[in-house]
């Protein structure tokens, strides 16, 4: 079971982050890059947990990090993904949970990652960080986030329930 997992979560993973990066990046989007990892990261953690939710958000996070084109600094990323994988497991008990909770809460998230990867860099002496574009990238993000999270969530819930069924008590 939890090498399966394991693999299930790690494809999603990295499929997530190679369409982000190389397809919906170089799009022109309003104000903000759709969030497709942070909203494979809240899949997980509704689907599985916190504790599964904050490992796949660390990896996650350290794998935008490193791919190209890199930029900043190395861990905000993965910082950000931790708390929110976490977050986001820790909201309920159950993988069942209503589609609209869990598109507020993906929504929520992708606008709060924005803010916090903003208060991060300019911590941290970032000079890409615009504090007059911050507003609108997080409502950008917030409402791509909840968007793809319509599609996502219950794709990851349905895959996860067919690759792992031992994983739910159903």
């Amino acid at each position: 079971m939890a090498i399966r997992r394991a693999v299930l979560i790690g494809s999603l993973v990295v499929l997530a982050v190679l369409i982000e990066v190389s397809l919906l990046a170089p799009l022109p989007w309003w104000s903000a890059t759709p969030p497709l990892a942070l909203v494979v990261v809240a899949a997980v953690a509704f689907v599985f947990g916190s504790v599964t939710g904050a490992v796949t958000g660390f990896a996650t996070g350290v794998l935008v990090d490193l791919v190209p084109p890199a930029e900043g600094t190395v861990g905000v990323s993965a910082l950000i993904l931790t708390l929110v994988g976490y977050g986001l497991g820790r909201v309920f008990d159950s993988d069942e949970r209503p589609w609209p909770i869990t598109t507020g809460l993906t929504a929520v998230a992708g606008g709060v990652a924005v803010v916090a990867a903003a208060a991060l860099g300019g911590l941290l002496g970032d000079p890409r960080v615009r504090w007059e574009e911050v507003p609108s990238m997080t409502v950008a993000a917030a409402v791509y986030a909840g968007i793809l999270s319509l599609v996502v969530v219950p794709l990851v819930r349905w895959v996860s329930r067919r690759v792992v069924p031992e994983a739910f008590g159903r």
